[in-house]
């Protein structure tokens, strides 16, 4: 009898958690179309035309039922760098990933997948920004200890950056960036599917802080297939 039981219990809590898991409704978005409506999201918030957003009881209710974000954004933890509003986006549009020099990890990527697997988002954005404290620290010789230290090691200023420091910052993020972006398939075999099959783009863009732009930066460029045997 207690045997019985235990299977019970074992059995419902596979079904439980099986059920957290289930999948969300599907973003009728392409990945071509969710990029543009990133970038007009953007064109509002650089416009100073942001959308009014209605944030009442009943739109919450209606999201406790499910979400379906259109785009994952990886962004560094800067206070000053909110994907919401940088994109004039609402509740429930954009999956957001936040971590200190916008790097990735076994966690980040699982959060990733996660939304594209289960909530079919169709867009991921490596999204960095102007005067990054993560990379500026990563550029110095300080090697700080624990978690910290960890942390800036995982940040790739890139090599032969400008001798200028000030040339060499704005370098050293936009290379940060782009390694991430192409890290986001190198690392995980899942989002590569997803990527290699066109149902998934990654772009990565710069904000800056002083003028309120992004500067979209070039795809990470794709390896060609290993030849069949």
């Amino acid at each position: 009898m207690k045997r019985s039981m235990s299977v019970l219990v074992l059995c419902l809590g596979l079904i439980c958690f099986t059920g957290a898991w289930a999948d969300e409704a599907k973003s009728s978005a392409s990945p071509k179309e969710a990029l543009q409506r990133l970038k007009d999201g953007h064109a509002r918030f650089f416009a100073n035309k942001a959308k009014p957003r209605v944030v009442d009881a009943k739109a919450r209710a209606d999201l406790a039922k499910g979400q379906s974000p259109f785009a994952v954004v990886l962004a560094c933890a800067d206070s000053r760098v909110p994907p919401e509003l940088l994109f004039d986006q609402g509740l429930g549009d954009l999956f957001v990933v936040r971590v200190a020099g916008n790097v990735t990890g076994p966690s980040i990527l699982g959060s990733i997948e996660y939304a594209v697997e289960h909530l079919h988002a169709p867009l991921i954005v490596v999204l960095g920004h102007e005067s990054c404290g993560a990379v500026k620290a990563a550029l110095s010789d300080d090697d700080p200890d624990g978690n910290l230290g960890f942390l800036l090691r995982e940040v790739h200023v890139g090599k032969h950056l400008p001798a200028d420091k000030k040339l060499a910052v704005p370098a050293a993020i936009k290379s940060n960036v782009q390694f991430h972006a192409a890290e986001i398939t190198k690392r995980s075999s899942i989002l590569r599917d997803f990527v290699t099959s066109g149902r998934v783009q990654v772009v990565g863009g710069v904000f800056s802080l002083t003028t309120g732009e992004i500067e979209w930066l070039p795809e990470p460029k794709k390896k060609p297939a290993p030849p069949a045997k």
